[in-house]
């Protein structure tokens, strides 16, 4: 699924990271605390593995995903009148929509995959449905969502939790941030010190404090300024605490 911050572009370099640490390590659960659009989460093996997010829409739409692999409640066309309507709805809380068709619309129709706040996602010359591109592109993925686990809490949830991989993919430090979570950072990292006494972590940013070891880093293009062509440059980076 098409969203902010998707690490689905870099999933064929981190996948074979995190699969090491799980084969080698014996791990038996995986856990995502912020899996976003599940775009890495469905490509790792192990026994079990949980996906995680503070957003109830998000949440709602990947369990519907995964009791109707069509996504029949989705609309054959999506037009911008339609697109603004849901996220009126949305707005003031009238429930016309449900969660789930909400979150599908909020997230195949906004441009970026920014959930109703980078606009209504079209091209330049009106050529293409953005929206039937990634409808499309999401019903490929369902299949591989059928064996997780989808939870709607908070990343502090897991706090108990022990001999787990963890693999966090945070909202980046100083980036645009998600609508659903505002994040202490220094909270976060001493969530992830403390997690790692039991736990092996692994957290993807720019930065991090020194006590997390980068153990990958690949430069990419960011393209996420309101133009929709002007990108930055950016280094994206693994991170694992250690002691």
């Amino acid at each position: 699924m098409v969203y902010q911050g998707s690490k689905n572009r870099l999933a064929k370099f981190l996948v074979p990271i995190i699969q090491k640490y799980i084969d080698d390590n014996n791990i038996t659960t995986y856990i995502e605390p912020m899996v976003g659009g599940a775009n890495l989460i469905d490509k790792i093996k192990c026994d079990k593995k949980i996906g995680a997010d503070i957003n109830e829409e998000l949440i709602a739409l990947l369990k519907y995903a995964q009791s109707d692999n069509d996504l029949s409640i989705a609309p054959d066309v999506c037009t911008f009148e339609h697109y603004a309507n849901v996220r009126e709805d949305r707005k003031l809380g009238t429930h016309k929509y449900s969660k789930e068709y909400i979150a599908l619309i909020g997230y195949c129709a906004s441009y970026g995959g920014r959930y109703f706040d980078g606009g209504y996602g079209r091209d330049s010359k009106g050529g293409r449905s953005i929206y039937n591109e990634r409808l499309k592109n999401f019903r490929t993925q369902i299949p591989d969502l059928n064996d997780i686990e989808f939870r709607c809490c908070d990343y502090k949830d897991f706090a108990d939790y022990k001999n787990c991989l963890f693999y966090f993919d945070p909202p980046y430090r100083n980036t645009k941030q998600y609508s659903k979570q505002s994040i202490d950072y220094d909270e976060f990292y001493d969530f992830l010190r403390k997690l790692s006494e039991n736990n092996i972590v692994l957290v993807s940013e720019y930065n991090m404090p020194d006590d997390f070891k980068c153990i990958w880093q690949k430069e990419r293009k960011v393209l996420q300024k309101s133009d929709r062509v002007t990108g930055e440059k950016a280094v994206e980076k693994l991170f694992e605490i250690r002691e």
